[in-house]
């Protein structure tokens, strides 16, 4: 059970630094502690094993110690960020009819019981003894991850406590996780890249050094807590790294501590990541892949001296994931340990996406992928980002990918509005690159009938609640410029 890590922890190392907030350091002790009486006054109160818990927080220290609580009372937390509007939030609940509900006030949580629709005190309780509370089989789920749905409707990713345990197990002995190192990870709770730095700090014993949301897209004030705060491991989406190395200066400073910085959840353009090697000498750089629907199942170091003339592969299946190649489609099927259960109270749905061959279960990613000489997976798009024009096929992420090649350009984007095709390019700090030459440059690299339409230049795509490039935002924008309009 993924609580009983921190459990085990506090008891070899009480009195170490677990959570680090602003100005504030919380124990192992103290966590525990905050955590476990937190979890009795669940129960005494009512909550029942596997009923969910909402936690609608920004990751701090007591949204670390409800979640905790929350695994000690047998509950799932669903994790839902604050400043999600308030429909899709409400809409959310309404899906995973959770019993206690938790949001931020000024003096602290406060807890709801939806059943009886009264707050709860979430003040210590004494009564009971920590015995008291369930214990479940680890193949029970842990957690509830909300994603955006191809419809525009939220779906829950139910994940198991052996599902999470797999990809942590692995990541802390493949990237020698200990209790010195002080992780930090910009992701929200709701995000799966946070089960690394939260629970790598429960198993390991190492510190989770709590960033502000307010800094998180300031990549000035990233490079400055990534030198003051010591970090020794960083992870984290490609663009909050670009924005580091280019706006952030990254490569004017240095970083005694900083040994593991690892990506995930995106396309990191190959020059990128080639200049961010050059930003930080020494350090060791990873590539992860994996849909949340299975967290982890691939990764690759980025070798030295890379050039940035290739894309990254994904890499290799991790120890636990299995993975195997549709070879009538092209598409990435992933399954093993880190697989989840399925979508939450999405029967059809969750049958939609899942493929038995043989005595395994696949999740169909569909993601479209190629095997190197060398055996490595090489990602090339998206299977729904696959358009016919013109009798051909064109793949919207192969012209995302020659516009990252211009040493110019940090981020492009591509959408297809009917058969008109935009194609929207952010510069690296300080450069001038003119539409048309951005077309040139891919009338390089793709064929006359992939060349976008249109190209606009744009400070800053627009991004999700998770840091992905928002393609219904941009197609909309696309019909505003088409409409004349100017904001």
């Amino acid at each position: 059970m993924l609580s009983e890590w921190l459990r085990n922890t506090a008891a070899r190392t009480p009195d170490a630094i677990a959570v680090v907030e602003d100005e504030d350091t919380t124990t192992f002790d103290s966590l525990l502690r905050r955590s476990l009486a937190l979890a009795m006054r669940f129960v005494e109160a009512g909550l029942l094993p596997q009923e969910r818990v909402v936690l609608v927080c920004r990751k701090n220290t007591d949204a670390i110690v409800a979640l905790f609580a929350s695994l000690f009372a047998g509950a799932v937390y669903v994790p839902l960020h604050p400043r999600w509007p308030k429909e899709r939030i409400e809409e959310t609940i309404g899906q995973c009819s959770p019993r206690l509900v938790i949001t931020e006030e000024n003096e602290g949580l406060r807890i709801t019981d939806r059943l009886r629709g009264v707050r709860l005190d979430a003040s210590t309780s004494s009564a009971g003894t920590f015995s008291t509370l369930p214990r479940l089989d680890p193949a029970a789920p842990a957690l509830i991850l909300f994603t955006s749905g191809s419809t525009g409707r939220c779906k829950g990713v139910v994940l198991t406590h052996n599902a999470v345990a797999a990809f942590v197990r692995w990541s802390a002995e493949e990237f020698h996780i200990t209790e010195a190192d002080r992780i930090a990870c910009p992701s929200p709770l709701g995000f799966d890249l946070s089960t690394f730095d939260i629970f790598n700090m429960a198993l390991r014993g190492a510190t989770c050094v709590i960033l502000s949301e307010n800094i998180v897209w300031m990549p000035r004030f990233l490079v400055q807590a990534l030198r003051e705060l010591h970090i020794t491991c960083w992870y984290s989406v490609p663009s909050i790294l670009s924005g580091m190395d280019q706006g952030g200066r990254l490569g004017e400073f240095s970083y005694p501590n900083l040994r593991l910085v690892l990506f995930a959840g995106e396309v990191f353009p190959a020059p990128g990541i080639s200049s961010l090697q050059r930003s930080l000498p020494g350090v060791m750089l990873a590539n992860l892949y994996g849909p949340t629907e299975t967290n982890v199942v691939t990764w690759a170091y980025v070798p030295a001296g890379f050039d940035g003339t290739n894309p990254l592969p994904i890499g290799r299946a991790c120890p636990y994931a299995k993975v195997m190649l549709d070879k009538s489609t092209g598409e990435l099927l992933a399954g093993g340990d880190s697989l989840m259960i399925g979508y939450w109270n999405k029967r059809d749905e969750t049958e939609r996406v899942f493929r038995r061959i043989g005595d395994q279960l696949y999740y169909s990613t569909g993601d479209r992928v190629s095997v190197s000489e060398e055996g490595d997976l090489l990602f090339l798009g998206r299977m729904d980002r696959q358009i016919k024009r013109r009798g051909f096929r064109i793949e919207l992420g192969e012209i995302e990918r020659a516009l990252a090649r211009h040493e110019k350009v940090a981020e492009a984007a591509a959408v297809a509005v009917e058969s008109f095709l935009v194609a929207f390019v952010s510069l690296r700090s300080g450069e001038i690159l003119s539409a048309a030459e951005a077309r040139d440059h891919c009338s390089q690299i793709l064929p006359a009938y992939m060349l976008p339409d249109r190209v606009i230049i744009i400070d800053v795509l627009p991004r999700g609640g998770r840091g992905k490039i928002d393609y219904i935002a941009l197609a909309s924008l696309t019909g505003d410029l088409e409409r004349g309009h100017k904001d």
